[in-house]
């Protein structure tokens, strides 16, 4: 597993996530990603429209936490 971030609007998105070996691949693939939380926010209202557009719960702003001291 690993964290990536996606810079949008108002901050940054973080994410985890999860990888997989393929043996047939021989390599590991992207299976999925969670939201673990927030970083550089700006302005809130642009990451609900974010988090809206992307198909989360705009409840993730009260949850979830933000990761201080930049990326």
């Amino acid at each position: 597993m690993f964290r990536e971030y996606d810079l949008v609007d108002g901050g940054t998105l973080v994410y985890d996530v999860r990888t997989e070996h393929r043996a047939h691949l021989h390599r590991e693939v992207k299976i999925g990603r969670q939201l673990l939380g927030f970083a550089n926010i700006t302005d809130w209202d642009k990451i609900r429209s974010e988090l809206t557009r992307r198909g989360h719960g705009i409840g993730a702003i009260h949850q979830l936490p933000v990761f201080e001291g930049g990326l």
